[in-house]
């Protein structure tokens, strides 16, 4: 099968997003399919088992379109498109039509109820004039999990969706230690409202001095998100108890989270999050609000839930660093590892659409 990936920032693009896109489409080709990655600027990462095409784009930064994207097409089996709410989308969609290619949507979060609500009025209008036909012309909708799949009912879309979730790569021999560090640790991108950071000092304030934990916070800054961080921590008089730090990666990453004591994620809305997954897979007990990652590990018992407000987390930071942080841990270390490989989540997407392609007389 022939599947062209269209994200403009597959390459110049520095979040979870990018990443993914990539893994997915590593696993693919390794099972056998041609993955053609369609992007706009920079250099490819060489060694890859994926074909890269620079395709050129125009118009300003905020509204760049893809020019040539049919010709691309012209072999393909299907596309798929990341993200939502985008105008390049909607002419790669227009293009997929009139080449006779299926698209698949990958929104990635896009469509979260919390997504939606901001901008609501710009985004009923786009909705009904662009975006919901996008949606009702796909072959499918790539959701990670079956509690996603409400999100796109209440936006009206009745087709079919493809549910699998991101993959999990753990190292073989790193592993929780059972918090050598004494520290709860963070990371991602600084940005203090999505990622419910100002949610995370805030329960820290809550807490008695002497039941704080100390946090490290570590990842990209985003329109000044560490100032803003850094300065509630100081106004909340709990400045002593968060550490803030740069973008961790590799076996870096790995080492902070197997010592640390829990990892926390108070994000207030999520596509997916690779990092507590990984924190995960790694045996360290973990602390999440209900975003669908964080409620399908709790189902499992291999997650605290709590819910984005500083009371909330703050009860949830007690409770993840408390006894049964080690049964939490091996509960998700087991999980991860078993429902998140990366080469069966991409059999398993691989597997749902042929058989939607079937139906659609595209079988192959």
């Amino acid at each position: 099968m022939r599947i062209v990936r269209y994200y403009p920032r597959a390459v110049l693009g520095d979040g979870g997003m990018t990443a993914a896109l990539r893994r997915w489409s590593e696993s693919a080709a390794a099972l056998g399919e041609h993955v053609v990655i369609a992007f706009d600027g920079g250099t490819p990462p060489p060694d890859s088992a994926a074909e890269w095409v620079n395709l050129r784009h125009v118009g300003p930064a905020s509204f760049r379109l893809p020019i040539g994207l049919g010709g691309l097409l012209r072999d393909a089996d299907i596309m798929v498109m990341q993200s939502g709410w985008a105008a390049h989308n909607l002419r790669a969609g227009g293009e997929a039509r009139k080449a006779g290619v299926p698209y698949v949507l990958e929104p990635r979060g896009a469509y979260d109820p919390h997504i939606v609500r901001r901008k609501r009025l710009l985004k009923r209008a786009w909705w009904q004039l662009a975006e919901g036909q996008l949606v009702r012309d796909a072959l499918a909708v790539h959701v990670f999990f079956e509690s996603e799949r409400p999100h796109l009912a209440a936006l009206g879309s009745r087709g079919p969706e493809i549910v699998a979730p991101n993959g999990v790569v753990p190292p073989d021999s790193e592993q929780w230690d059972g918090g050598s560090g004494g520290y709860v640790l963070w990371v991602g991108r600084f940005d203090p409202e999505h990622k419910g950071l100002d949610l995370l000092v805030r329960a820290v304030a809550v807490l008695p001095p002497a039941e704080r934990p100390t946090l490290r916070l570590h990842g990209p800054d985003r329109r000044g998100g560490k100032g803003r961080v850094a300065g509630l921590a100081r106004r909340l008089g709990v400045g002593p108890w968060i550490h803030i730090g740069g973008s961790v990666h590799g076996a870096e990453k790995d080492r902070l989270m197997t010592s640390a004591k829990a990892f926390v994620y108070p994000s207030r809305w999520e596509a997916f999050g690779n990092a507590p997954a990984e924190a995960a897979a790694l045996g360290v007990p973990v602390l999440a609000t209900p975003y669908p990652l964080g409620r399908f590990l709790a189902d499992h018992d291999a997650a605290v839930v709590a819910d984005p407000t500083p009371e909330s987390l703050a009860e949830g930071l007690r409770v993840v660093a408390g006894p049964r942080a080690p049964e939490l841990g091996r509960n998700g270390a087991q999980l991860v590892r078993e429902a998140f490989r990366w080469e069966d989540v991409a059999r398993s997407w691989l597997e749902q659409a042929r058989g939607l392609l079937a139906k659609s007389a595209r079988p192959l």
